[in-house]
């Protein structure tokens, strides 16, 4: 960079010696005739320029002479510049084509300090001759009122004039157009300088605003640095000088007056850019060394102002090297922050980076190395502009930054705790990435075999007919299975009837088998069924679920034979699915061996899979059949005298379920001699997504509640005869189907007050009108269903505190989510059995009332200290507030309490008790009492005024109540508490 600025520099003066040289002289400038009132002539490259000799400056005679009227060049840049302190004739032709009226306007966009301005027609004589200087007034310098100079012209109709312009070095960028056009062009340069101008001013409020809410001084330096700027920005451009020149009028504004105005505005900018830079990167801490650096040079910022005291020959180069200096110090403080990686640095060096290109373009110009050009011209101004913006916007990211240096610091402890366990569960994430493809891959090439949307909706509707006539045979099979197993309970072994009650039972538990296996293999078609699995040890599950065939074993004369004595097998099945494999298969074995004969179940680990072997030495398999064994309702034998009945249904289900575990299931059979079925499972959980692994907490799922709404209409509903006292909880029957509810009832009768509603608008409106202990609810009912009702139950706070528990024969994890995702307290699956119903019912009925009391005490001793987790936690949150609302009125009721919570003052006494275990009137006096004795405890008054503060009318009453509350007079209770501190 600095060898082409060398050259650039060395090769100038012979270019500029060129381009003279090929600028012929001319004795008479061209004329410039003006035509057009609308149009803005650029008056720049037609200027000829006349240097002075050294030391002996030419007369106006004397340019007006042949020797040096010819000597006149033209400038070979389109604005011509002579910045420095030599002196200039700058000659000029122009002719008005117009009416004598027309107002001609000189606007000179020039550095000029003081100029003489001579006004010559084509005879040689001097019509007008002006000297005009930026000490005059203001209205000497401005025809119309305008940020440039600008001066009014006498051009006579038809006739040229010639001017000769006198005055030190400059650029010289000039126009002419009529003063309706040139107050025109200045308004609208007026709009966009309004622009420019009104983003500084909304940067500085937006950040005074953030120094005044978060109290850091580095917005307050932006402040003052954005405005020294603009205001420097409105002397440059002029307005600060036309702004200030109505109100110093007399005496008029002098240029060593906007000399010493600019020297103040620049220092004022360099000093709170220096304190910006400073805070922004934080090079106290970064930087320690060029934050010294930046202390020092900020007491050189002063220095511009000197310039209003000096020739001009230092003037025009102290205030610049000055802002050169401080530029460098603050670009390298940027540098040594950026490398440190502190990020908001970014933007700040971004924005310095282009003002340093734009200062080195601008005196690049300035000594004549570059043409005039906008970049020359206005490139600081623009450049500055985005540093200031870039600099807001760093300063917002710095708070970005901020906030998250203390997210890292926060993490880092816990980062260190995991590191160790992210580089053990890495190789896990690749395996499960992996098998994650690859099943996504399986689905893909499972989606693609689905020829017609028909065959979707076949499988669904097939599916749905599974899923409702597994619910139709549940209901009958619970009422066949219940009252068995009550009657094999309660029935003596020598009893005539037992062994049929055993095979009823027996028989009833076989079709119930048969029913889920229906309800499994249509799930499993329509792909329904997820596996969930958990790390099982094999040896443990084979062992424990295979001794339970042992009495059917011994019963058929059967040798069960179990050989899982190897090492720990470890793998990750579900062990419901599992127990349904080695079930299916062990049934089948011990149904097709005859008597005397052997079961030989084998478990033991091959490589990475783990070998699950059924054997039998039954009358063995046609190899004909073997292929097709596992197909649904196949059987190896299909002739109406087949010895051995069957579905063929477990086989094919078998088979479903070991694919679900990605395993093989094989058969090898000999006629005669037996049959084996092979199972092997993959060890490990390499090939099994996340989804399907169950996590520790899958099954602890936390009630919600919705928001309140109002109950829907209310039905009939008939309480039983079984028992009216009051004495004994009360529980909500809601079962469409009639020998259900009976059944229900009858298994609960005996122990609570039962409450039967044939479906679910007259269950909620009987939950609304007695308030029962607990509801038992079936899922599917028509109209509102059993969701529907625990939703609504939940929501509404005069019923929230009841207990639910669902009845469904839907087995599906998603159906028990859903129930209880909606506030279910239990959720039991028919068929099911009594006892398990009654104890169910029984634990929620006792938590409820312990929660009652925990309430209770809660509630009473801290009023306003109470976590609130819950809507029946609210609700009692809200009865605080509205008594201690009232808390000094006596006359407050019940029944005002009840409105103030939109309830019926019934309801409020029923939710009162059920969760505070109180009545409202009780509720209300024990919340004063309390309040009381803190007050008593802080010393905020004696009893009688206490006694009044809480609502109390009689002080007699107030101390009747508080020693049954407490068990001593409330006269003693500071002093207690005052012990119990020490």
């Amino acid at each position: 960079m600095r060898f082409w600025l060398f050259l650039l520099l060395s090769l100038w003066p012979a270019t500029r010696c060129l381009a003279a040289q090929r600028v012929p002289a001319t004795a008479a400038p061209p004329a410039l005739l003006l035509r057009d009132t609308t149009q803005t002539y650029q008056l720049s490259p037609l200027l000829e320029l006349l240097p002075d000799p050294p030391g002996a400056p030419l007369s106006l005679a004397q340019v007006l002479s042949a020797p040096y009227a010819s000597r006149f060049r033209r400038s070979p840049e389109l604005i011509p510049n002579t910045a420095g302190s030599h002196t200039y004739w700058v000659r000029w032709q122009l002719g008005n084509a117009l009416d004598t009226r027309t107002q001609w306007v000189l606007s000179m966009r020039a550095f000029l300090t003081s100029f003489d301005l001579f006004t010559v027609d084509k005879r040689g004589r001097v019509v007008r001759a002006q000297h005009l200087d930026p000490d005059y007034t203001w209205a000497a310098l401005h025809a119309l009122p305008g940020r440039r100079f600008n001066i009014a012209l006498t051009l006579p109709s038809g006739q040229l004039r010639t001017f000769y312009l006198h005055s030190a070095g400059s650029i010289y960028n000039f126009q002419i157009c009529e003063r309706t056009q040139l107050l025109q062009l200045f308004r609208e340069g007026d709009v966009w300088e309004t622009l420019f101008f009104g983003t500084f001013l909304v940067l500085v409020v937006y950040n005074l605003l953030l120094f005044l809410a978060i109290r850091d001084r580095t917005y307050l330096y932006y402040v003052l640095y954005a405005s020294s700027f603009a205001l420097l920005q409105a002397q440059a451009t002029g307005y600060l000088r036309q702004w200030l020149a109505p109100i110093l009028a007399a005496p008029a504004l002098t240029s060593q007056h906007i000399d010493l105005l600019e020297g103040l505005l620049l220092g004022a900018t360099l000093f709170t850019g220096i304190l910006t830079v400073r805070s922004f990167l934080e090079t106290g801490r970064l930087a320690p060394r060029l934050d010294r650096a930046l202390r020092v040079v900020a007491y050189f910022t002063p220095l511009p102002l000197l310039a209003a005291f000096v020739p001009y020959d230092w003037s025009g180069w102290l205030a610049p090297l000055v802002a050169l200096a401080v530029s460098a110090a603050l670009l390298a403080a940027g540098i040594a922050v950026t490398l440190t990686g502190y990020r908001p640095a970014r933007y700040y060096m971004a924005g310095w980076t282009l003002v340093l290109l734009a200062v080195i373009a601008f005196y690049l110009r300035t000594l004549r190395l570059l043409p005039v050009s906008f970049f020359t011209e206005y490139g600081i101004r623009v450049t500055s502009a985005l540093d200031v913006i870039l600099l807001s916007l760093g300063l917002a990211d710095r708070i970005n930054v901020a906030r998250r240096e203390r997210q890292l610091a926060q993490e880092a402890t816990i980062a260190a705790l995991r590191e160790k366990d992210d580089v053990r569960e890495q190789a896990t994430r690749e395996l499960t990435r992996h098998a994650a493809q690859l099943q996504h891959a399986y689905q893909e090439l499972q989606t693609s075999l689905q020829t017609t949307d028909k065959l979707q909706s076949l499988d669904e509707l097939k599916t749905r007919f599974f899923t409702n006539i597994s619910h139709e045979l549940r209901t009958p099979l619970t009422l066949i299975l219940a009252p068995l197993e009550q009657l094999v309970a309660d029935t003596r072994a020598d009893h005539p009837a037992a062994a049929e009650y055993e095979l009823m039972h027996h028989q009833a538990r076989r079709l119930l088998q048969l029913v889920n296996q229906l309800l499994d293999v249509a799930r499993l078609e329509a792909g329904q069924l997820r596996l969930r699995a958990v790390p099982t040890d094999l040896h443990r599950f084979v062992r424990t679920h295979t001794a339970a065939f042992s009495s059917l074993a011994a019963s058929r004369g059967l040798h069960l034979l179990i050989e899982a004595d190897g090492p720990a097998v470890e793998a990750w099945v579900e062990p419901d699915q599992l127990e349904k494999i080695l079930g299916n298969l062990l049934s089948n074995a011990l149904k097709f061996t005859p008597a005397s004969g052997t079961v030989r179940v084998r478990l033991y680990a091959d490589g990475q899979e783990a070998v699950l072997q059924v054997q039998d030495t039954g009358p063995g398999i046609a190899p004909g059949h073997l292929g097709r064994i596992f197909e649904r309702f196949q059987q190896a034998d299909d002739s109406l005298t087949r010895p051995y009945g069957g579905s063929g249904v477990g086989l094919a289900l078998v088979k479903e379920l070991v694919q679900l575990h990605q395993g093989q299931v094989r058969v090898q059979s000999t006629l005669g001699q037996g049959t084996t079925f092979e199972v092997r499972l993959r060890l490990g959980c390499a090939h099994l997504t996340p989804e399907q692994m169950a996590q520790p907490t899958a099954a602890e799922v936390p009630a919600t509640t919705a928001l309140a709404e109002r109950p829907g209409p209310t039905e009939r509903s008939a309480r039983t005869a079984a028992d009216t006292s009051g004495s004994r909880p009360l529980v909500l029957i809601v079962e469409d189907h009639p020998d259900m509810r009976q059944y229900l009832r009858t298994c609960l009768a005996a122990d609570y007050r039962v409450l039967l509603a044939p479906d679910g608008p007259a269950g909620l409106a009987a939950a609304h009108t007695h308030n029962p202990d607990l509801v038992v609810s079936d899922l599917m009912m028509p109209g509102l269903d059993g969701l529907g009702l625990c939703e609504r139950l939940k929501a509404d706070e005069a019923t929230s505190h009841i207990p639910v528990v669902l009845l469904t024969a839907r087995t599906t994890d998603e159906s028990r989510l859903a129930g209880l995702e909606l506030g279910a307290d239990d959720y039991l699956t028919k068929p099911f059995r009594p006892v398990e119903l009654r104890a169910r019912v029984r634990n929620l009925i006792q938590q409820r009332q312990l929660l009652r009391r925990r309430f209770g005490q809660e509630m009473t001793l801290q009023p306003r200290d109470i976590a609130i987790t819950s809507v029946d936690a609210h609700f009692l949150t809200r009865a605080l507030e509205v008594v201690e609302a009232h808390l000094a009125d006596p006359d407050f009721s019940v029944d005002q309490f009840a409105d103030a919570l939109h309830l019926s003052r019934m309801q409020l006494h029923r939710k009162l008790k059920a969760l505070a275990d109180q009545p409202a009137t009780e509720f209300i006096r024990t919340v004063r009492l309390r309040r009381a004795a803190q007050l008593l405890a802080a010393t905020a008054g004696n009893v009688g005024e206490v006694c009044y503060q809480v609502g109390f009318q009689h002080l007699s009453y107030f101390t009747k109540c508080f020693r049954e509350l407490y068990g001593y007079p409330p006269s003693e209770h500071a002093a207690r508490q005052a012990a119990l501190t020490e």
